[in-house]
């Protein structure tokens, strides 16, 4: 019984290696038919004992693989010439690109009292563009 959980895990392990595989050549390939210089992520070292979780997505948080998702990235851009930079992931989602003020997103929607209103990944992608890179040297994305 042990073998078969082993064999199915090593199984879905390689399919979500395949799936990392692809989607990092697509962000890449993004990158180089937008003629974008700068891939820029979020730093998530240690996001699996700093983030707050539900039973609901605590297996999904465990299971995600963010490392091995931005190592695809970064050595698949740095074969085309594309730098890739990391960002503190605080509050990207939280600030207001528009007035820097910080409010929750309700449910997947960021509403913010200076009127700008947006769903909430795209606010974090929003932040990143313009967030510091976490080593402090920061070049323009």
């Amino acid at each position: 019984m042990k073998r078969k959980f082993r064999k199915l895990d090593d199984k879905e392990q390689r399919w979500m290696k395949d799936k990392d595989h692809k989607v990092s050549r697509k962000i890449v390939s993004f990158a180089v038919e937008n003629q974008i210089s700068v891939i820029r992520l979020e730093q998530l070292t240690n996001i699996r004992q700093t983030t707050r979780t539900s039973c609901k997505n605590e297996k999904n948080l465990h299971k995600w693989s963010f490392y091995r998702l931005s190592t695809f990235i970064e050595y698949k851009a740095n074969i085309v010439g594309i730098k890739v930079e990391y960002v503190n992931p605080a509050y990207t989602s939280q600030s207001c690109p528009k007035c820097s003020e910080k409010n929750k997103a309700h449910d997947r929607t960021y509403k913010c009292q200076c009127g700008f209103e947006k769903h909430r990944d795209i606010v974090g992608a929003m932040n990143i563009r313009y967030t510091p890179v976490a080593d402090g040297n920061s070049l323009s994305a």
